[in-house]
């Protein structure tokens, strides 16, 4: 306890030192950018602040408008709504002379400065209670990973590890070898390698008994566990950085785009929005509903929605004068401000879960395939790595040739290049004993892993903003849709749904079956299909009057919008993966590409690139020309023109002695390779974007069809399918069969051979009822349409 409370006022006191440091410079920055704010105003230099100047900077100067949005005083912000700025400037015109001088305005922004640094205070907080709470839990994750790690080496339960059952564990056991790999300390690592394990061994025994206790287990875990916090600290503090960056800039735009909408719905720019003038804007202005769709305050949605907007109204309308001013609507942008911020928050957090297990991944694979290499060029075992063994490995181990091409580590990767080798040796062969021994060569791994980890990072940033953009179109267009999905089957405008308006619509209205039939919600789905259309009203409608309202149908809504983001961001996390490896991939076949066409240039294998064997090359080596054609770097490329090949050169050769050597041609392949990496991504990004059309547009089809199927087939409409339905069915309706034979899922395709039709109805009925009900029947459907959906893309893999 003594030690964690010592622990707790360290980190502590670390807190408040970087805190006040951070406040000091953010408060230095601010009353530095308000000063120039201030003298941008001031466009006649009088030292003061006139209302046509005013006007003039908030309706034109972005700089200005970007510093009041979000600066921290109401009155300050309120300069920019001109039904506001009227009232505001009385506010700060403290003298009342009409003018705003540099003391008012300096009195104005240490009241937003204080403003800010108090909402940075309990951002600070509440960020270090997260941090609490996950130091916490990965704590007691660690430590019980580490206790069960021992437990499971020391088979003979003395407790105590001899070398025979570590020998045996980091050879055997998944387990052992998982933990010891991302566990942070050296020494319990180099456990995993052979070639260490001794030395690594006589370390951890600290009392020389021959044999590691528990205390000497403990002792090294507490060590990988300071590391391992270190490290999250670290990754945290890059997150808590990017985050409040994020943040800030989010903020600047939403409440920006939120007084542009007030003054849109304010047509008459009375600086109060009458109902009549948002019932207008709801139905015919794009912007104010895109806005309002998603802005994360549900008044301000429902404003939407014709039955809920006199309830929204008088929600909002806190004064009861029968109107919204812009106070209220203020009060009800920072709610939902406030919502966005903290929903943005929530997303963080999985994506720093999803980072963290990637990154462990990464760390364990990248680590193992290390392992491998080493001791596949390591042929006699001597835990050294000598030049021929190097020159060998490089030549003929196809996963040697693999990983140092993407190691991170350029010497490391230099060994591929004959021309470049010796070089690469020496400087990796730190202690000149002519070998690379294991040390040599983990630090040159721990470097390339640095590397690695890094642009790791760089593309999970780039992948969450786009995410982050896509999500929240998509969430604009989703919510907008069901919206406009209610209003249609609210065929009286009642503002609630009924049994008959929902019968109706799901048979007839396309629109609304092709938006229920994969919106992410069970209850939702299930108003197609008519035996169980009575149980999901049971379930929608909650308050129990016998319809749905616009609140139980929004609260639907907000789940399926839910379950429809996690399943996109699944989606992202599998085709991250591919893209990766089909990058990792396409870098190594160009690499390996690029250096076959230095070779095949070399005739004289000099090392260097002369214009003349250039000019051969060129005119005669189709894999050459092939290559430079699509390389991606213009001068490489130029090289096939004649009358740009001197120009080309001369850009080429940097040294200027008249040839291009490996280290010249290096630089301008990775030129070349960035762009078509750059050029890859974006032809991902588009492929995905089709696919998604795609599979959105075949999913709605198949689940369409296959509820269509069930009801052909229960004839009764009692809501499951007997065998006999099934028998008669699968003989005799055509559109049935065509169905089945193509829906992916083999024991429903069973269904169609009377030899097989028993055990298939035995498998699908999971109830063993001796009848597939709804349930059943859509467990199977989604296994087929996962089939189906797999089949899809290795079709559009074929075609591209």
């Amino acid at each position: 306890l003594a030690k964690r409370v010592e622990q707790l006022q360290a980190e502590q006191e670390r807190r408040a030192r970087a805190a006040a440091a951070a406040d000091e410079a953010f408060s230095a920055e601010f009353l530095s950018m308000a000063r120039m704010v201030f003298d941008m105003i001031d466009v006649d230099n009088s030292g003061t602040l006139v209302k046509q100047e005013i006007i003039q900077a908030v309706s034109s100067d972005q700089k200005v408008i970007d510093f009041l949005v979000n600066c921290g005083n109401p009155n300050l912000q309120y300069l920019l709504v001109p039904a506001r700025l009227e009232l505001a400037l009385n506010q700060l015109d403290t003298d009342s002379d009409g003018e705003i001088d540099a003391c008012e305005w300096e009195q104005a922004i240490e009241a937003a400065l204080k403003a800010k640094l108090e909402q940075r205070r309990a951002q600070r907080e509440k960020a270090a209670a997260a941090d609490r709470k996950e130091i916490e839990e990965f704590t007691a994750e660690f430590l019980n990973a580490a206790r069960e790690c021992f437990q499971l080496i020391d088979k003979d339960d003395s407790g105590t590890l001899t070398k025979d059952e570590i020998v045996k564990a980091v050879t055997s056991d998944k387990i052992v070898i998982q933990f010891l790999r991302s566990c942070g300390e050296a020494n319990l690592q180099f456990l995993l390698q052979p070639a260490r394990l001794g030395k690594a061994l006589d370390v951890l025994d600290t009392s020389k008994d021959g044999e590691l206790d528990i205390d000497e287990w403990e002792a090294a875990i507490n060590r990988g566990l300071a590391k391992r916090l270190e490290q999250m600290a670290e990754e945290r503090s890059r997150r808590e950085r990017a985050a409040a960056k994020a943040d800030a800039e989010f903020s600047v735009e939403f409440l920006s785009a939120a007084r542009k909408v007030f003054e849109m719905i304010d047509v008459d720019e009375s600086g109060d929005l009458e109902k009549a003038e948002i019932v207008t804007a709801v139905k015919s202005n794009q912007r104010v509903i895109k806005f309002l769709v998603n802005c994360g305050n549900p008044n301000l949605q429902y404003l939407l929605v014709p039955a809920r907007l006199e309830s929204a109204l008088a929600q909002m309308d806190t004064d009861r004068d029968g109107h919204i001013d812009v106070v209220e609507w203020e009060e009800a942008i920072e709610i939902a401000l406030a919502n966005k911020l903290a929903d943005r928050a929530a997303k963080r957090e999985l994506q720093s879960k999803a980072a963290i297990k990637e990154i462990e991944e990464f760390t364990a694979e990248f680590r193992t395939a290390a392992k491998q290499c080493f001791e596949l060029i390591d042929k006699d075992g001597g835990g050294t790595l000598d030049k021929e063994e190097i020159v060998r490995a490089v030549k003929e181990e196809p996963k040697v040739i693999s990983f140092l091409k993407t190691c991170g580590d350029e010497n490391l990767s230099f060994l591929l290049h004959p021309p470049r080798l010796a070089k690469a040796l020496e400087i990796l062969d730190t202690d000149k004993s002519g070998e690379l021994d294991v040390n040599e060569w983990e630090d040159a791994i721990n470097r390339g892993l640095a590397k690695r980890l890094s642009q790791l990072a760089d593309e999970r940033e780039r992948r969450e903003r786009a995410a982050e953009k896509a999500d929240a179109e998509f969430s604009v267009e989703f919510l907008s849709q069901a919206r406009q999905v209610f209003d249609m089957i609210d065929d009286d405008q009642s503002g609630t749904l009924e049994k008959a308006e929902l019968v109706d619509a799901v048979k007839g209205n396309q629109k609304v079956i092709n938006f229920l039939v994969n919106c992410g919600n069970q209850n939702l789905q299930y108003l197609l299909v008519p035996a169980r259309l009575e149980s999901a009203m049971a379930q929608l409608d909650t308050d129990r009057d016998g319809e749905i309202d616009a609140a139980e149908w929004e609260y639907a809504i907000e789940w399926a919008l839910k379950a429809k983001l996690a399943q996109r961001r699944a989606q992202r996390e599998a085709a991250a993966a591919a893209n990766r490896k089909e990058i990792e991939e396409f870098t190594q076949e160009f690499l390996n590409a690029a250096r076959d066409c230095f070779v095949m240039i070399d005739k004289d294998e000099s090392g260097t690139l002369t214009k003349a064997e250039i000019v051969r090359a060129v005119s005669e080596d189709q894999d050459v020309i092939k290559f430079l054609k699509n390389c991606g770097e213009p001068n490489l490329q130029f090289l096939l023109v004649p009358a740009r090949l001197e120009k080309s050169l001369d850009a080429l050769d940097t040294n200027k002695d008249g040839e291009m050597d490996i280290d010249e041609w290096e630089e301008a392949i990775h030129r070349g390779l960035a762009k078509r990496v750059e050029q890859l991504k974006a032809e991902q990004a588009r492929r995905a974007k089709a696919a998604a059309a795609e599979e959105a547009a075949f999913s709605a089809e198949f689940l369409g069809a296959a509820r269509r199927v069930f009801a052909m087939i229960d004839v009764d409409g009692s809501g499951t399918l007997t065998k006999d339905e099934i028998v008669k069915s699968v003989k005799t309706d055509d559109d049935v069969i065509n169905f089945l034979q193509n829906c992916g899922e083999e024991n429903l395709m069973f269904l169609l051979e009377p030899k097989r039709l028993d055990r298939a109805l035995n498998v699908l009925d999971t109830s063993k009822d001796g009848e597939v009900d709804v349930e059943e029947w859509e467990e199977a459907i989604q296994r087929g349409l996962k089939v189906r959906l797999a089949q899809l893309a290795e079709e559009r893999e074929r075609r591209e």
